[in-house]
């Protein structure tokens, strides 16, 4: 199951269900979401996210600039594709219908998690630098009109 938006934030208020979720589970929060998720942590990015999953039994995509892949017992993955234009909204339900799909195709969490990631983030940097786009107008359309752009790069 891919865990975003308004579930991640029924979620905070109830993070004990996470412990006994019968499946796995891939949260994709944006910052301000890990924030209620976690509100405790004030280390790095980075540091947060590696002690949510040992807290926690999920795989973890932590949005933001140079988005973070991480699981218990698997290293920190670091995204390196994107741009500024995807903090809008729109783009999460993008990345969460990328990953939802590659998972379906029979990628581990935390495998399509990774991929996911680059590949929307890659569409987003083919739109802005292929095809006039500023990252000021970006629209989740146009990160949609390039995936297939990026799936052949990948």
């Amino acid at each position: 199951m891919v865990v975003d938006a308004d579930a991640l934030n029924i979620l905070s208020e109830k993070m004990s269900v996470l412990g006994r979720c019968k499946g796995e589970r891939l949260l994709t929060p944006h910052p301000g979401e890990m924030k209620r998720l976690f509100p405790k942590q004030k280390e790095s990015r980075a540091e947060t996210a590696t002690q949510f999953c040992k807290r926690f039994p999920v795989t973890l995509l932590l949005k933001g600039s140079r988005t973070l892949v991480t699981q218990r017992d698997r290293p920190l993955s670091y995204n390196t594709t994107g741009n500024p234009g995807m903090a809008t909204g729109g783009m999460g339900d993008v990345l969460t219908g990328v990953c939802a799909g590659l998972i379906g195709q029979g990628l581990s969490l935390y495998d399509a998690a990774r991929v996911g990631a680059w590949l929307c983030g890659r569409a987003a940097e083919m739109a802005v630098f292929n095809n006039a786009q500023s990252e000021q107008s970006l629209l989740p359309c146009d990160v949609l009109a390039h995936l297939g752009e990026a799936f052949k790069e990948l």
